[in-house]
């Protein structure tokens, strides 16, 4: 390692040691200090994520980029989830970003597009491949400066063994599900794992519920704002969700400070179901690899007016940064980007993930019976339109993100709303009635539209 790597290396390790500057010790690639990246041919191209499971993804890639002659060498970070935005921004504000990055869908792009900081790539990248709807979560006024690598799909999971050992079968209404729950507490099984201090969580679990208990219809009047988040439907949808807190753990508000708790124990066996995404699932088999899992959506509270629907979602999108000085590292970044956009990248990403990948042609493997399940529900019982995470409430009209010289856009999504209010009204501060006018105040931009 050269001096100027090992003093930058130092001074990334003093910044990780003083919290709020955890992302300083960013990339130099992408800054104009004179830098060079390159070890004799070979090219270094820096790709930060939250995604720790998608080591193994880019190294395909560099792989596969080589076998055809790109020499490039793929140096992948994966942050803390929760810590993600605030590194990334604090890296990006300063110069030090990385030369590609995970970004969120949606407002998470747009507010990186609006400050000039992502490389467009129409005309670079060939999207013709690329699902419609998870494209338009990558665009800002009419360019695209991402490419959507994940649709997440939320559900309900249970443990088979634990089910067969008390007679219990998959719900088919919300009563079926409330006396599944109700059988485990009586016999000193905790019904559901929750986590109170990731609320995030608890908001994404919400929004299995509205999915169902809502449907196509009532979503498409709350988008066209025919309806508001007061109205009596969707607040009998939070009351219902309010109901399952009584199946949580006691001390579910204090569950959560690693993260990862409520996979944990759902794995080991502590929790009989838990409300989580398909992208959780090798964390609980990595917990547990005997578990003996099983899926289902939420069940109608009538199934004469309502069915099961699956909550679903864009996940990210990858972007260039625009300031790459390099021009070999803006090139190699290019190619990197180019790639991303083919069915064999995303081939790449749904083996190794076991997720849906929204490129045309790309199979889930047999070997993710679960992500095929989920696969087959988000093309026949999706809500449509979403209203939740990633739906057009819960993208604000997008400000610069670079703080330094614009304020903070102060409007707050439906995600991050519902993170403000979900943990009071299922501890029951709030009753839904409350809740419901909270976060339509906290989503009013929306209706003024």
């Amino acid at each position: 390692m050269s001096k100027l790597k090992k003093w930058m290396a130092s001074i990334a390790s003093v910044c990780m040691s003083v919290f709020v500057l955890a992302g300083c010790g960013g990339n130099s690639n992408a800054t104009d200090n004179g830098s060079n990246s390159n070890s004799g041919s070979q090219t270094t191209v820096t790709i930060w994520s939250w995604r720790s499971q998608d080591a193994p993804l880019w190294q395909q890639v560099q792989d596969a980029l080589n076998k055809n002659g790109a020499n490039v060498k793929i140096d992948f970070r994966a942050i803390q989830p929760t810590s993600y935005n605030s590194v990334l921004q604090t890296a990006m504000d300063g110069g030090k970003g990385p030369d590609l990055m995970y970004m969120r869908a949606g407002l998470g792009v747009q507010q990186y597009a609006a400050a000039n900081m992502l490389m467009p790539l129409d005309g670079l990248v060939d999207f013709s491949q690329v699902n419609k709807g998870a494209l338009s979560e990558a665009q800002y006024q009419g360019k695209t400066y991402g490419v959507p690598f994940a649709i997440q799909t939320m559900e309900v999971f249970y443990n088979k063994d634990i089910f067969a050992k008390y007679h219990l079968s998959e719900p088919k209404t919300w009563d079926d599900f409330i006396k599944i729950c109700q059988t485990l507490k009586s016999n000193g099984v905790t019904p559901i794992a929750a986590m109170g201090i990731q609320p995030w969580t608890l908001a994404l679990a919400s929004d299995e519920v509205t999915a169902t208990l809502l449907g196509n219809d009532f979503a498409q009047k709350l988008v066209q704002k025919q309806v508001t988040l007061e109205s009596p439907e969707y607040i009998d949808a939070l009351a219902h969700f309010q109901q399952l807190a009584d199946y949580f753990e006691p001390n579910f508000k204090a569950v959560g400070s690693s993260g990862d708790e409520a996979d944990q124990m759902f794995a080991l066996g502590k929790a009989a179901m838990v409300l989580d995404g398909i992208f959780n699932v090798p964390k609980m088999l990595k917990f547990n690899p005997n578990l003996n899992i099983g899926a289902f959506l939420i069940p109608p509270v009538d199934p004469s007016k309502q069915h099961a629907q699956i909550e679903w979602y864009d996940d990210g999108a990858i972007s260039v940064n625009s300031k790459i000085s390099d021009p070999k590292v803006q090139k190699a970044a290019q190619e990197i980007i180019k790639y991303t956009a083919t069915k064999e990248f995303g081939q790449a990403f749904s083996n190794i993930a076991g997720e849906i990948s929204p490129i045309a042609g790309v199979e889930i493997p047999s070997k993710f019976p679960l992500s095929l399940q989920a696969y087959q529900w988000y093309q026949t019982v999706p809500i449509n339109p979403p209203i939740g995470i990633r739906s057009p409430l819960d993208i604000p009209p997008p400000t610069p993100i670079n703080q330094t010289t614009n304020a903070a856009n102060t409007d707050m999504g439906i995600y991050s709303a519902k993170q403000q209010v979900i943990v009071q009204m299922l501890t029951k501060e709030l009753t839904p009635e409350q809740t419901a006018k909270k976060l339509q105040d906290l989503v009013s931009w929306y209706f003024k539209k």
